[in-house]
Parts: C-alpha cells; structure tokens; sequence
C-alpha cells in the first residue's frame, strides 16, 4: 500500500488528471489475470481511494469500475464518506461484471446484477440528489434508518462494459461511458451509437477509455513484453463475437489491437494517444499492468514524453 501511496503521489505531481481503481472480490475472472502473472492481489477499491485522497489533493478518483455486489444504502454511505475526504474528486463508475464467482461468494446470485445495479444507481442517485428522504448531499432518514453523509448531487456516476448494451445503459444511467478496451473499427461502430443516443437524449458523455499501455524506454525489454502481450489479447479478442475482425479476419498485431494497447517509442504512443481523441475519446485512462515493476518510469515516460507533445 506504501508504493500505491507514492505512485498517486507522483501522478498528480506529474500533472494527470485522475487516478482509477478496479473492483473484485475473488480471483478467478477470465480477462483481468491474463497479463498480471497470475496475480491474485486486490485491494478494497474504497479503502484504496480513501487512503489515497488524504496523500493528494486536487487529482480526481475514480473506479472502474465497482460490481453491484454490495448493499446499495451501505455503498451509499461509502461514497458519501469518500466523498467527505475528497469533496468534488470522486467518479463512481459501476459495472455488471463478468463471472459469478464475485456473486455467490457473497450470496448473490449473478443472473440478478442487472437488477442490483439498477438498485444501486436508484439509491445513490435519489439520495444524493434529495429524493425519499434525501436532502442533497446532507444525509438520508427515512423512519427506519439514517444515513450521513451521503453523496453530493454532483456525483457523476459512469457505466463501464464494452457491448452494444452498454452504451445504451451507460445514457440512460450515467454521467459517463467507461468503455474500456475496444478494438479501434468496435470502438468506432460504438460511438455511431453515442451520436445516436446524444441526438435522442440530448445528453453528452464523457467517453472513456482504458488501453493497456507500455511506453518503449529505450532498454528493448519493452518491445519484448509487448510482444507477449498481443499474443494473450489477441486470444482474447477472438472471443469477442460483436467486435469489428481486421481484414485478415484475426487479431494478430499490435495494429490490430489498436485501441485495446499502446505500445512503442514515446512518439508511436502519442500518435496513438491523439487518433484516440480524434475519435471521441475524452478521457483516457492508462492501465500499466504491463510493467507493474516499472511504473514509476512509466509514468514519467507518458508525462515528459507523451502527454507533454499533446499540450
């Protein structure tokens, strides 16, 4: 936790704008040990952020995204909380999730998580915005129970997945779209499907984004680790029956990953960075699983070298 701690530190001294956290409860899910080594380490989101926001002081933190695996009125008065120790820098992203192993372990059944996540963006919305027995962000009572602090009205509360459905969901819930790793001609098709649901709704989403990145440093390792990588996401993605194929009907390059991975020389990824941007993209946020070992040379590489040629 101490090097989490310094990492958040650096980040919002080397100017990023945000900071995320994922959300499991076990191990086990299909995509996210792939390229960790088979780690099975996870820290409590929440206690994550909360730690974090009393080292920091103006960078945003978000997670991306949390599972509807926890009772919506205790969530409520997490958030809340976490809202408290980091007024106006918190991003409550939720999900569906994948697999019921983060389900039934805790007595839910995983066939419901639609109608758990629905519950929970009822409560933290209605509450915080002064629904049934809110008061904006001042605590909720009902004739039962209390509860304060609950979240501010300026929450925004995003909604990650990657399919069709997800978009829609993500307009008719949320503040925001987390869309994770899409391939690049995917990720096109779906933002045909944000224009449309912005017409219809008049609403305008922050889209986010979430690629694997490894910015090359020179030492050749890099080139090497990336290597592997697409070999594993290319496995992947060929799971992914909706995704747009490349027209060698396979992913089997970096190329073909566009969009799931950022990889190469500091100038590549810039190029990579801004065809993101120009495509919708609004926010995006950099998962440096890759070089966990390294990740303080990461960051420094994407500040100095990537993010700083966009400006």
């Amino acid at each position: 936790m101490a090097r989490v701690l310094d990492v958040a530190r650096q980040a919002e001294a080397a100017g990023f704008d945000s900071l995320w956290v994922r959300d499991r409860l076990v191990a086990g899910a299909p995509h996210g040990l792939l390229l960790e080594a088979g780690g099975t380490t996870f820290f409590e989101p929440l206690l994550t952020l909360a730690a974090v926001a009393a080292v920091t002081d103006r960078i945003t933190l978000g997670t991306a995204v949390l599972l509807p695996n926890r009772h919506p009125l205790r969530l409520l008065q997490q958030v809340g909380t976490l809202w408290q120790a980091a007024p106006g820098r918190i991003i409550v992203g939720l999900g569906l999730g994948v697999g019921p192993f983060n389900f039934e372990s805790v007595g839910l059944h995983f066939e419901e998580r639609r109608e758990l996540f629905e519950a929970t963006v009822e409560v933290l919305r209605s509450f915080s915005e002064g629904g049934p027995g809110g008061h904006g962000g001042q605590g909720f009572t009902s004739e039962e129970i209390e509860i304060d602090p609950v979240p501010d009205p300026r929450l925004p509360i995003y909604y990650g997945g990657v399919s069709r459905a997800a978009v829609r969901r993500a307009f008719r819930h949320g503040d925001g779209w987390i869309a994770g790793r899409l391939p690049r001609d995917t990720f096109r098709s779906r933002m045909e499907l944000v224009d449309r649901y912005r017409g219809e709704t008049g609403r305008n989403l922050d889209i986010v984004r979430m690629p694997i990145t490894l910015v090359d440093s020179g030492e050749g390792r890099h080139a090497a680790r990336a290597s592997e990588a697409v070999a594993i996401l290319a496995q992947s993605a060929e799971g992914a029956a909706d995704w747009i194929k490349p027209p060698s009907g396979r992913f089997e390059t970096v190329d073909d990953l566009s969009g799931l991975l950022i990889s190469g020389t500091p100038e590549k990824c810039v190029g990579e960075v801004a065809s993101m941007l120009a495509g919708g993209t609004t926010h995006i946020v950099f998962d440096l699983r890759l070089d966990f070992d390294a990740i303080e040379d990461q960051i420094a590489l994407l500040s100095g070298e990537v993010i700083a040629a966009l400006q």
